[in-house]
């Protein structure tokens, strides 16, 4: 009997497995937690590609993509915690103000308009690590622009975080999905997102990764 390796049902299963193989990958390499910023960059590498229908090998072009976006990644996860850890305080700061004022609201919300931004620049960061090459300040400039830009795709890219992490508090059951293969899945359906709005700037970017 032979297998017809093209069939759906064959191409469906090799799939499943490439995906449950990424996620071993990541969580992996998730796990000393300092190397949480370089391996969603690794990931987004590897689910951007199967997401313009590339192919291709899994454990190599992770690594490589987990190596040689470390150093940017591994900085804008330290920087991105800085500035988060800044807004925090500055929020409790105003908001335990014994006397608020109008200049205290005010404050309050510009500083929550810039948290949100911050937040949103953050689903795209390291997507724009794994798909181009530019210094982190033009990457953290990319990333605000794209998501107060692309309002629709942000606002999508957060719905899927926030059912994530809401699933993860409240459902204990998603936490095996989770463990093996939703870190892929959901990286991939952010990848789609991401193809879309990257698709109008690759054009006059220069420094695409060859993925």
């Amino acid at each position: 009997m032979k297998i017809n390796l093209d069939s759906p049902v064959i191409v469906f299963l090799t799939t499943v497995a490439d995906f449950m193989i990424l996620n071993i990958l990541f969580i992996l390499c998730c796990a000393p937690v300092i190397t949480i910023g370089p391996a969603v960059s690794a990931l987004y590498t590897i689910t951007m590609r199967e997401a313009r229908h590339e192919g291709g090998y899994i454990f190599k072009p992770f690594f490589k993509a987990f190596k040689n976006n470390f150093k940017q990644a591994f900085l804008l996860s330290i920087l991105y915690l800085i500035i988060g850890a800044v807004f925090v305080f500055g929020v409790k700061f105003w908001l335990e103000k014994p006397e608020f004022s109008t200049v205290n609201q005010v404050i309050l919300v510009i500083t929550g308009v810039f948290a949100v931004i911050f937040i949103f620049s953050l689903l795209y960061v390291f997507a724009l690590i794994a798909r181009f090459d530019n210094s982190i300040f033009k990457t953290v400039k990319n990333a605000v622009i794209l998501a107060v830009f692309n309002l629709r795709e942000t606002f999508l890219l957060t719905l899927i975080h926030v059912i994530v992490i809401v699933l993860m508090i409240f459902t204990k059951g998603i936490w095996i999905f989770m463990m093996v293969g939703g870190f892929s899945v959901c990286a991939y359906i952010n990848s789609l997102l991401f193809i879309r709005v990257f698709r109008q700037y690759e054009k006059i970017e220069g420094g695409n990764h060859d993925d």
